[in-house]
């Protein structure tokens, strides 16, 4: 069932609402209103989403998120819930939570079309990679920047995701999940600086790296690494310094360099 989604959620009239969402977007809503129900759907058929609400009756979905994930596969999941999108704070939480619950998605309640219509598209390309990849996430508000890491990065097999800001990265639904950041570290908003540690305490444990064209002033890059950063990059880098980097922060034996 390949555009067919699994909805998990005990109200019925709530989970037609949000199949009737997702079937704006061109996929075929299931439902199952209990633990049991989705496991036996999930090990009875694929699926190319699963959507939870967290709390089903009296359970937490993510105490289970484990039988989920087995059961699905391959699938993508998106957790439904109730926290707010309008700070970076409120943001920066529920990215914990989800993270530490290792799903794909957040949709934090209430939804619109466009917050289903962002994570279907991004659901989309990760069924294309089809198999497991090293997820990148690149901060930085020159458009074509972007362009270029994005270039360097997706023909090395990463997978790339993208922001203009600091406060963009913590509220978009479709970035929960991450492997290594680079974060400039001149942006608008909180900027890169105050930026490292916001992101550091929404991804603890992923290796961060900070640049900038700034080198006028070295003790930009020094600071970064003084935040949490494990490497900062002077621009303009080449591709081979890139890469480098990213594939040294990844890698198990790794140290903060300048």
């Amino acid at each position: 069932m390949p555009n067919t989604i699994l909805i998990l959620e005990d109200s019925k009239t709530q989970a037609r609402i949000v199949g009737t969402l997702f079937e704006k977007n061109g996929y075929k809503a299931d439902f199952a209103h209990d633990r049991f129900e989705a496991l036996h759907k999930l090990n009875s058929r694929g699926y190319a989403l699963l959507v939870l609400d967290v709390f089903v009756g009296e359970e937490n979905t993510l105490d289970y998120l484990h039988m989920y994930r087995k059961a699905a596969g391959d699938a993508p999941i998106a957790i439904m819930t109730a926290g707010k999108r309008d700070t970076p704070l409120a943001g920066s939480q529920a990215l914990n939570k989800a993270r530490r619950a290792e799903v794909e998605f957040l949709l934090p309640k209430p939804f619109d079309i466009n917050d289903v219509h962002q994570i279907c598209a991004e659901a989309e390309r990760i069924r294309r990679r089809k198999g497991p990849v090293k997820r990148i996430l690149v901060i930085e508000d020159d458009a074509h920047s972007r362009i270029i890491y994005r270039s360097y990065l997706e023909d090395e097999g990463f997978y790339v995701a993208e922001s203009n800001s600091v406060e963009d990265a913590l509220v978009r639904l479709e970035i929960t999940r991450v492997d290594a950041i680079l974060i400039d570290l001149i942006m608008p908003g909180i900027g890169g600086m105050t930026g490292i540690k916001v992101i550091s305490a929404t991804w603890p444990d992923v290796p961060l790296i900070a640049m900038t064209g700034y080198t006028q002033n070295p003790d930009n890059l020094h600071n970064a690494l003084a935040r949490g950063a494990i490497s900062a990059l002077a621009k303009p880098f080449t591709k081979d310094v890139l890469l480098t980097e990213v594939k040294k922060a990844l890698s198990d034996d790794r140290t903060v360099v300048l």
